[in-house]
C-alpha cells in the first residue's frame, strides 16, 4: 500500500477527532489504534499531527498550570505521594500529568524548580540556567527520587522535553541536508542560510537558488524544509513569521512539509508560496541554455 502524507481538510479533521476519541497519549500503542482507522496515512504523518495538536492545547492551558497557586498545589501533591507507599517511585509525576492532562516533561520542570527553591534556603528565585541544566541532565539532581521522576517524565513525553527536542532537531537537520544534496544532484546552485546572513539578511529560507526554476508553471527562487505536517495553524504562523519575509525579499518560493500537508493550503501558491511534501519530480531551469526537465 502506498502511504499518503497529504490529505483533504475533512480527513485531517477526522484524524484529529479520532486522536481525541481514543485518548491518544503519543505512545506506540495508542497511535496504533489511530493507524487502524487510517491505514493509508503514514505513521510519521500521524505522529506529527498528534504532536502539533498537543502543542496547541498545551499553549492554550499553559498559564493555568503555571500560576502560583497551581505550582504550589502540584508540588504539595508530589511531596505527599512520595511519602505514600501506595505510589511507586518513577510513576508519580507521570501519573499526575495524566490526571491534569498536561505535559509530563513540563510538569517535571515545574516541580523541579519548586523543589530547588525550597531546598536552596534562599528567598531569591532559582536561576533559570540551573533549572534548565538539571532538567536536561536529571541524573545530576541530588534528590534520588526526584531525579528518577524527572528522568521518567523526560523519557515518556512524546511532545516536550530535551529528548524530544533533540530528536526533532536531528530530523530537521537530516532533511535539510537531504534537500541540499538533492539540489546538488540536480546541478542546481544555491546559497545557504549562513551565507545569506553574512549578506545582512536576518530572516532567511534554508536555501536561495542562484538560478530560479519553474515548478508547475510557477517561479521558485528559494526553498524551505519543514520536518513537520503542514496544518492550517502552523502554516499560518509560518506565513506570518517567515514566509512573507522570504517572498518580499527573494520573490516566490517552495515550502516542503516532509510529513505532508492539508491540500487546501496549496492555495497559498497564488500568494507566491508553493506547498509540497517532497522535492518536485518535474521542474524547468529558467536559463534557456541550461534548460532541463527532471
Amino acid at each position: 500500500m502506498c502511504l499518503s502524507k497529504t490529505m483533504k481538510l475533512a480527513e485531517y479533521n477526522k484524524i484529529v477527532e479520532c486522536l481525541e476519541t481514543v485518548h491518544c497519549d503519543g505512545t506506540k500503542e495508542s497511535l496504533a489504534l489511530v493507524q487502524q482507522q487510517f491505514p493509508s496515512v503514514s505513521h510519521h504523518t500521524l505522529i506529527s499531527i498528534y504532536s502539533q495538536r498537543v502543542q496547541v492545547k498545551t499553549k492554550g492551558h499553559h498559564s493555568q498550570h503555571t500560576s502560583p497557586g497551581a505550582v504550589e498545589h502540584y508540588y504539595a501533591k508530589y511531596r505527599k505521594r512520595v511519602s505514600d507507599p501506595l505510589y511507586k517511585w518513577g510513576t508519580i509525576l507521570v501519573g499526575l500529568a495524566s490526571e491534569i492532562d498536561f505535559s509530563p516533561a513540563l510538569l517535571a520542570r515545574i516541580v523541579l524548580e519548586r523543589h530547588l527553591f525550597y531546598t536552596s534556603g534562599d528567598e531569591a528565585p532559582v536561576p533559570k540556567s540551573r533549572v534548565t541544566k538539571l532538567f536536561r541532565e536529571p541524573h545530576l539532581i541530588q534528590d534520588p527520587v526526584l531525579s528518577l521522576e524527572v528522568q521518567q517524565c523526560v523519557l515518556l513525553d512524546s511532545s516536550y522535553g530535551p529528548v524530544v527536542e533533540s530528536i526533532k532537531h536531528s530530523i530537521g537537520v537530516e532533511l535539510e541536508v537531504h534537500l541540499k544534496k538533492t539540489l546538488q544532484d540536480h546541478g542546481l546552485a544555491f546559497i545557504g542560510e549562513e551565507e545569506m546572513r553574512k549578506k545582512g539578511y536576518d530572516k532567511t529560507p534554508d536555501v536561495k537558488l542562484q538560478v530560479p526554476i519553474a515548478v508547475g508553471g510557477r517561479v521558485v527562487n528559494w526553498m524551505e524544509s519543514k520536518a513537520s505536517f503542514g496544518d492550517r495553524h502552523s502554516h499560518e504562523n509560518y506565513m506570518r513569521d517567515q514566509f512573507w519575509s522570504y517572498v518580499n525579499r527573494f520573490g516566490s518560493g517552495l515550502v516542503i512539509y516532509w510529513f505532508g500537508f492539508i491540500e487546501e493550503l496549496a492555495t497559498s501558491s497564488e500568494q507566491g508560496i508553493i506547498v509540497a511534501d517532497d522535492f518536485p519530480k518535474h521542474f524547468t531551469n529558467l536559463i534557456p541554455e541550461l534548460e532541463c526537465a527532471k
